[in-house]
Order: C-alpha cells, then sequence, then structure tokens
C-alpha cells in the first residue's frame, strides 16, 4: 500500500469537485493530470487504473490519483454508478509517495501535522467523509466563485478525515497503550455495529466483560458511555443518509440506523448537531453533478 504524505499545516488548493452519476456503461476518460484527484464510490463498481495498479472499487471504497500518473477506465461499469470526486493541489511542495511504514512512522510525530492518504481504502458505515464532501460541493456551488479560500480549506478538512480515519483508526488506536486491545476491538465492533440492539448487559456479555467494569472502562478510555458512543455512529450515519438519500423519509433513515422511534430519532438528532434533520438535509441541499 502507497501513501501520499504532506505538511497539513497550511490547507491544500481546491481545484474542482462533482458528483458524477451515470445510468450505464461509464468508462472513466484517459489522462494524465499535474493534480491529486480523491473518487469516493457512493453506488454502482468503478474500474480504473492508475500507473501499473488497478482498482474495482464499489459503494464505500476511494481511490487517490496521484499526479504525473496515466489514469483510465478498464471496463465499462454495470448498471447505475455515482461517486464523489475532486482535484486538488497540496499547499506545501515537501510532498511524497511512501511505504506504509514509513508513513506509519511520520505519522507519529504528534507535532507536525500532515496530510497522509492511502492510495485506496474503505470507508467505515458512519464514516464522515461523504458527509464532508456535500458540504464542499454545497459551498462550492453557493458562493460560485467565491469560494476558493473557503474551498480549499473545506478540502483540506476531508483530506484530514480521511487521514484520521484509513490510518489513525487501523494503526494507532490499535496500538495505544492507553486504550486495552479489547476496548479497542469493542470501539471496532461498535462502529460496525451501531444499529444493534443489544443491550450494555448483552454487549459485555458477548466481550466478555462485567457490565459494570465494562461501563467505567469504556468511560475512561472513550469520554463518554457505550449508549452515547452508538448514538453518536448512529447519527453520523444519518447524516451521510440525509445528504445522500434525498428519497428517503426521516422514519425510514431512523430505521435504518437502529432507532424505531422516529420523534427519539429526531430529538437526538437535534440534541448532537443543535439543527434538526430537516433543517440539516436543506442546510446541504446544492451540489454539482455531472453526467456521463
Amino acid at each position: 500500500m502507497l501513501y501520499m504524505v504532506s505538511d497539513a499545516s497550511e490547507p491544500v488548493r481546491f481545484l474542482s469537485a462533482g458528483n458524477l452519476t451515470n445510468e450505464d456503461q461509464f468508462l472513466h476518460a484517459r489522462r494524465t493530470l499535474q493534480s491529486c484527484e480523491f473518487l469516493s464510490v457512493t453506488k454502482g463498481i468503478l474500474h480504473i487504473q492508475s500507473g501499473q495498479r488497478s482498482y474495482h472499487l464499489g459503494p464505500g471504497q476511494f481511490v487517490l490519483l496521484f499526479p504525473g500518473e496515466c489514469h483510465f477506465g478498464t471496463r465499462a461499469s454495470q448498471g447505475e454508478l455515482s461517486f464523489y470526486w475532486t482535484h486538488f493541489r497540496f499547499g506545501s511542495e515537501d510532498s511524497s509517495v511512501l511505504s506504509e511504514s514509513r508513513a506509519g512512522a511520520l505519522f507519529l510525530e504528534e507535532n507536525h501535522p500532515r496530510y497522509i492518504l492511502p492510495e485506496t481504502g474503505t470507508l467505515s458505515p458512519n464514516s464522515r467523509v461523504n458527509v464532508l464532501f456535500v458540504q464542499l460541493l454545497d459551498l462550492a456551488k453557493r458562493l460560485g466563485s467565491l469560494s476558493s479560500t473557503q474551498c480549499s480549506y473545506a478540502q483540506s478538512t476531508l483530506l484530514l478525515e480521511v487521514t484520521h480515519e484509513c490510518f489513525f483508526r487501523h494503526h494507532l488506536m490499535q496500538r495505544s497503550e492507553k486504550i486495552p486491545l479489547g476496548i479497542a476491538d469493542l470501539m471496532e465492533w461498535l462502529q460496525l455495529n451501531f444499529d444493534t440492539t443489544l443491550s450494555v448487559a448483552d454487549i459485555a456479555e458477548k466481550f466478555g466483560y462485567h457490565p459494570s467494569y465494562l461501563t467505567s472502562v469504556f468511560k475512561r478510555c472513550s469520554g463518554c458511555t457505550i449508549t452515547e458512543y452508538i448514538n453518536r455512529q448512529r447519527i453520523q450515519v444519518a447524516k451521510n443518509l440525509l445528504t445522500s438519500t434525498p428519497k428517503l423519509t426521516l422514519a425510514e433513515i431512523a430505521g435504518q440506523v437502529g432507532i424505531g422511534d422516529e420523534k427519539y430519532f429526531m430529538r437526538l438528532f437535534k440534541r448532537y448537531e443543535g439543527i434538526t434533520a430537516t433543517a440539516y438535509r436543506e442546510a446541504f441541499s446544492l451540489k454539482k453533478k455531472n453526467r456521463a
């Protein structure tokens, strides 16, 4: 696995972004750019090659196309395809492509923030990346030519989120001496099973803990209770659904994130986000789409 690494003390330079949708037989054009391109697939399968590396990306997966490499579609898509895309350049000239081990060593340097972006990966179900994509597209669409600086900072936030999720979550947290390995495993499991109906007692039994001990150690490690941790994952997934699936009702979204009561879901969303779910959806209703 290769990683693109650059100084994060200054924002990247935003160039363009969009949301491509295609009903069938999409084939990415062959081209070589001097900028980076980040693609995040939400529907269908995207077949693409960059340099000598070939990717077949499904929903929830992404790819970072390195500058100066020829990239092109290797096979036409079958059925509907949709993905977010953005072009950008790093603000610092100090950027390089490194192996995973070398990138990991740099990540542990706490006093030197960096973008550490894997060439490809899979986002967690509660990832904030696509929500940040929607916000970026909305900002670019709403402000037009005035959005350059703000979009650069929004783009930087998105890339730092990728760094956090795909490097921190899978590498640093597992090695942290402050979080017992069993609790780290539990956090990972809760991120994937946020819609579970299990009680804290059931979860404690599943992972071999006494409920009282688990409650105490989990709060000490995460800063919140297990119930609150699960609810935060649920609201994050709900934010993704609100911005990416306008046809879903609030009741349907509540059900998909494991909350059977729509009114409770609405109260919970307002508590965590400070606005209603409806207002959140409407706030990010603008975004650039392109069809091919």
